[in-house]
């Protein structure tokens, strides 16, 4: 029997017995190469980043990927295939080459616009989440990029494999990968997850915790004493109150 775990954060997330079940997800639209596309991006960089944060928001609750659920709103070929190559890039990017895909394509409609939706199952056996304490503090790492940024900063966003690190570090709490509604955002759910305020240090940009993170291209991280990463941007943003 599956019982529902509440939580604000993008992901769902079930127990069964002694173990736990995530369900994570992400949808991309008009951006590829077809004529309504409002940006013209490679599928396989489309598929790329619609699997990476999926990957992300797995594997920042401590879940492990089962399976993956391609969802392509356009025919198999050329568009599907080549979406379905670049997620198995970033799976195998990720540690997970082997991981079980399905997933269904348009083949009676011809389409116009860019269209994928991807769904990931994971499983653990104890969930990484809401471990945050008073006088934690308060990090955002990597940056908030969307559109033609993205493809700009390649070499400075937020990837699976950092994510795995992350969770590896024992100085490291919670981890909450940021979208299109901002940091800001993400640190309200810290503090809905974790029933503490956020206390954000005053030189902090507003614009900057607005922005949208796009692809999961940073993260909120809690962290007990300094945080520091050698291959990615840490800017501290404040502290857990009590």
């Amino acid at each position: 029997m599956l019982i529902p775990v509440a939580t604000s954060r993008d992901i769902l997330v079930f127990r069964q017995g002694d173990q736990y079940l995530t369900l994570a997800a992400d949808t991309l639209g008009g951006i590829g190469e077809k004529p309504g596309d409002h940006f013209r991006v490679a599928p396989e960089i489309c598929g790329r980043m619609t699997a990476r944060v999926c990957l992300i928001e797995t594997l920042a609750v401590g879940s492990v990927p089962a399976a993956l659920m391609a969802l392509t709103s356009n025919e198999r070929e050329p568009t599907g295939v080549r979406l379905l190559a670049g997620i198995c890039e970033e799976l195998s990017a990720a540690g997970f080459p082997d991981l079980p895909l399905g997933g269904s394509s348009e083949e009676n409609m011809a389409t116009g616009m860019t269209a994928l939706g991807i769904n990931l199952l994971g499983e653990c056996e104890r969930l990484a989440w809401r471990q945050a304490q008073p006088g934690d503090g308060v990090y955002l790492v990597g940056m908030p990029y969307v559109g033609p940024e993205v493809l700009s900063h390649r070499d400075a966003l937020l990837t699976p494999r950092l994510t795995r690190h992350l969770r590896t570090l024992p100085e490291v709490g919670d981890i909450l990968p940021c979208g299109s509604r901002g940091a800001g955002w993400e640190v309200q759910v810290l503090e809905r997850e974790i029933g503490l305020p956020v206390r954000i240090d005053g030189d902090i940009p507003p614009q900057l915790l607005a922005k949208s993170a796009g692809p999961a291209t940073c993260a909120v991280v809690t962290a007990r004493g300094p945080l520091t990463l050698r291959d990615i941007a840490v800017m501290r943003l404040g502290i857990v109150g009590a």
